[in-house]
């Protein structure tokens, strides 16, 4: 019988070898599966026992398929009635396409009309359709001018093993990493290989150190193959049991010989030390091993090599290091690769393989260890790279590490690339920079120590000017040295949950006012100075965003990411900032994309994410002008106010303080409204797309007093709403337009929005809500911004170009950060 087990890309080499240590005679790995020849026993013995494929399938045949009418004959040719068990409801799934087939839908339901009319005329009756949850699950494939059909016997991905338990238990916001995904990780370190020889020799079990738990997938993985446990054994649902070949008693003989592995195991249940620099991925774990009944040990450290040293003790079995940091703040990563180095050099893993998960040129890189392989793999939309070295003591002898497999290179073909003798050397030794704290920062590039002289420099001048101007947050670094392009913001402010029951104590309640309703009480302003009276203010802290602009693709990855790391090390160190405080981005050199977009989010089951989330308002108070603002550091690429526009907001409070009314536009978190507000205006109107920022305008505005019937805030297409304003009796003294450089928001409708293509008909319709006198301030962020000044003045439209005198003094290395002009009808 033929058959073959599916598999993500990256996947198949390691699936062949796990195939092969289960008895499969001549697995051959293809892309995407792997196939091979077996019995009924062979089969189901992978459905029971795989850690790596993603689900087992046996052909039932094939024939030529250049039509329809080619597909439905073929389908109609096989035995259905030999095949379906009786009874048992059916679902076809169709992949592929030629010239003739080329919808997917339209082949999967020729097949099934096949299948349905084969089974009618041979029993008689029709089999039930189940879409959602069938007996029998058949596959189509379709290559060129051929096709398959097979009988999926898995039924649901044999990846979807977690327990209920273990994902009620996880903490909210916590996605585990796929349990297949996680075996790879220990299959491509040897882990499997290892277990089984120890239990083979009736010795010790190996020992797992995993230096970033993360959310404990690769924790409960390997628990199970310590503990000899099947991963399909708790399973009660299979696709074999809609087959009409089904034999009860060889599955029956194949789950008592799986109960009794597991039970001799447990006889030496083997030993896990885990740890991660992030508390939250440890209390994650903590939380996920519980759910999980872990038959082993598992001892839980702090994340230092002498914990681990006293974890591991002198008499150590033979092990493996693992280490997931895909989901990691980058902030933290310095700390997790300094402590695999200092955990490679301890004696007890000195010859220890070690396998390392993570998002691209993330990999680790450890002096005399050289790379084995490195591997591309897709999860879902993301991208990760796994990267192994192998022991020292195996590649001082030439040989490969346990999971390579006996003579057999890993193959990177399609979705990575094998690091052989073309492998970049490792850094043989560490340098170190002093930043005037006596305590010596390893560096991954020894040039960083020039970074560091010069971030030490700035920051002392930037610090004396803030203090001189009365300024909290402001850039203090901005790709000053070519080769470390980033930007570095400090934020000086208070935790949200230190100042919220004085905040809560100083506000006064009101809810929305959208344009036009009638609601709430007066907008008199309660000052929050007056209404905290006398209580104690909460300490400022110190927060830093480090923004790193992509590297060219000239630019080798992997040193830019060495780059950024030290960055990350040396910054907070240099301001004086704790490490947990410390956020970093990553910005595109483009000239698309939202002005305030949000943060990729991760995809660890292999789903999507969830498209409209909304996230937290932010969890730090700031204090600009006078006023204070909430931001958010971890879930957009900014975070709440641009700092670049505190002149701009400067400029907006004193044009407000001749001005009744105010209309802002593209108004982000609302900060030039409570600049205006705050000048004394009499009626606010603050419009934008999404109700995330109005909310957080919204809240901004109530930080600072101004609450009532006097301030609107409507959620609209600014476009579309402009243009019914104009033909509306609503007019502004003051209106302040910041759009975006680009938007192609589905909540426009068909509509995109280019701030160069665009710009003219927006300041027509901008002007067209002017007072008689009144005055735009018009603001745009694209570097190459040219306004069409011809076109503007055939319109009636006059603009002054202001941008030179608001562009702050820890932004003049950046003059081009943000265009401003004063917009008035001539």
């Amino acid at each position: 019988m033929e058959f073959y087990a599916s598999c993500p890309a990256a996947f198949e080499q390691a699936l062949a070898r796990e195939l092969r240590a289960l008895g499969i005679r001549r697995p051959r790995p293809l892309k995407g599966r792997v196939s091979f020849e077996g019995s009924v026993r062979d089969a189901y013995r992978v459905c029971l026992w795989s850690h790596l494929a993603s689900r087992v399938l046996l052909v039932l045949g094939r024939f030529a398929c250049a039509t329809p009418n080619d597909l439905y004959q073929g389908t109609y040719d096989l035995p259905w009635h030999e095949i379906i068990r009786p009874g048992a409801s059916i679902a076809v799934s169709a992949h592929g396409t030629n010239p003739e087939l080329r919808n997917s839908r339209f082949s999967m339901q020729k097949a099934k009309d096949g299948i349905v009319d084969r089974m009618v005329d041979e029993t008689g009756s029709r089999p039930a359709v189940d879409t959602h949850a069938p007996d029998a699950r058949i596959v189509l494939t379709i290559r060129g001018d051929r096709a398959s059909m097979s009988l999926d016997l898995s039924g649901e991905p044999l990846f979807k093993r977690l327990s209920r338990t273990v994902l009620a238990r996880a903490p909210q916001g916590v996605d585990i990493l796929r349990p297949d995904y996680a075996a790879l990780v220990l299959a491509e370190a040897g882990f499997p290989e290892l277990c089984q020889s120890a239990r083979d020799a009736g010795t010790e079990p190996p020992v797992l150190v995993d230096l970033a738990c993360a959310d404990g997938g690769v924790l409960l993985e390997a628990a199970a193959w310590l503990t000899d446990r099947a991963p399909g054994a708790a399973r009660t649902r299979w696709g074999f049991q809609g087959w009409a070949g089904h034999d009860r008693a060889i599955w029956r003989e194949l789950l008592a010989e799986a109960r009794e592995r597991e039970q001799a195991a447990s006889r030496r249940p083997g030993r896990i030390v885990a740890t991660d620099p992030d508390e939250r991925a440890v209390e994650a774990s903590k939380r996920v091993v519980a759910a999980g009944r872990i038959a082993c040990a598992v001892d839980i450290i702090d994340p230092k090599a002498d914990a681990l040293r006293r974890a591991l003790g002198r008499n150590v079995p033979a092990g493996v290091i693992v280490a997931d940091t895909s989901v990691m703040a980058p902030d933290v990563i310095p700390s997790a690769l300094r402590l695999a180095t200092d955990a490679a050099a301890l004696a007890p893993c000195a010859s220890t393989p070690i396998a390392w998960l993570s998002r691209p040129h993330g990999g680790l890189r450890i002096p005399g260890r050289a790379p084995s392989s490195t591997s591309t793999l897709l999860l879902g939309s993301d991208e990760l790279q796994l990267v192994c070295l192998a022991s020292a003591s195996a590649e001082a002898a030439g040989r490969p590490y346990p999971g390579a497999g006996a003579g057999e290179p890993h193959s990177g073909k399609g979705s990575g690339s094998n690091r052989t003798a073309d492998q970049k050397p490792s850094r043989a030794a560490r340098a170190t920079v002093d930043v005037g704290d006596g305590k010596p920062i390893p560096l991954l590039v020894p040039e960083s120590e020039q970074f560091a002289r010069r971030l030490i420099k700035v920051a002392r001048q930037r610090r004396k000017w803030a203090r001189r101007e009365g300024i909290t947050c402001y850039r203090v670094y901005d790709a000053d040295l070519p080769d470390y392009s980033a930007a570095i913001d400090l934020y000086e402010g208070t935790p949200v949950e230190a100042d919220r029951g004085q905040r809560d104590r100083a506000l006064a309640g009101g809810g929305r006012n959208r344009l036009g309703e009638e609601h709430g009480h007066d907008g008199d302003r309660n000052k929050l100075d007056a209404a905290h009276g006398h209580a104690a203010e909460p300490a400022t802290e110190r927060w830093i965003v480090v923004a790193e602009y992509a590297a060219p693709k000239t630019v080798d990855p992997e040193l830019a990411r060495d780059r950024m790391l030290d960055i990350l090390a040396i910054a907070p160190r240099v301001l004086g900032v704790p490490p947990e405080h410390v956020h970093a981005k990553t910005r595109q050199r483009s000239r698309g994309g939202s002005q305030y977009g949000k943060q990729g989010a991760s995809v660890r089951h292999g789903g999507s994410p969830q498209a409209d989330a909304t996230p937290p308002l932010g969890d730090v108070l700031i204090r600009e002008g006078g006023l204070s603002f909430t931001v958010n550091f971890n879930d957009y690429l900014d975070t709440g106010i641009f700092l670049d526009h505190r002149i701009t907001r400067g400029l907006v409070r004193e044009h407000a303080r001749q001005a009744r009314t105010f209309l802002n536009l593209f108004a982000y978190t609302g900060t030039a409204t409570c600049y205006t507000a705050d000048a004394g205006v009499e009626e606010t109107v603050t419009v934008d797309l999404s109700n995330t920022y109005l909310d957080w305008a919204e809240r901004n505005m109530a930080l600072n007093g101004f609450t009532g019937s006097a301030h609107h805030f409507v959620r609209d297409d600014v476009l579309a709403w402009v243009e019914q304003q104009v033909r509306g009796r609503n007019r502004w003294d003051l209106i302040f337009c910041d759009p975006p450089t680009f938007s192609n928001s589905s909540r426009m409708g068909e509509r995109t929005w280019d701030v160069q293509r665009d710009h003219v008909e927006l300041l027509k319709g901008v002007v067209g809500l002017l007072e008689q006198g009144g005055v735009a301030i018009f603001s745009c962020n694209l570097r190459s911004f040219k306004p069409d000044v011809e076109a503007l003045r055939t319109a009636g439209i006059g603009l002054e170009d202001i941008t030179e005198r608001t562009i702050p003094e820890d932004f003049q290395r950046n003059k081009r950060i943000h265009h401003c002009y004063l917009v008035r009808r001539l």
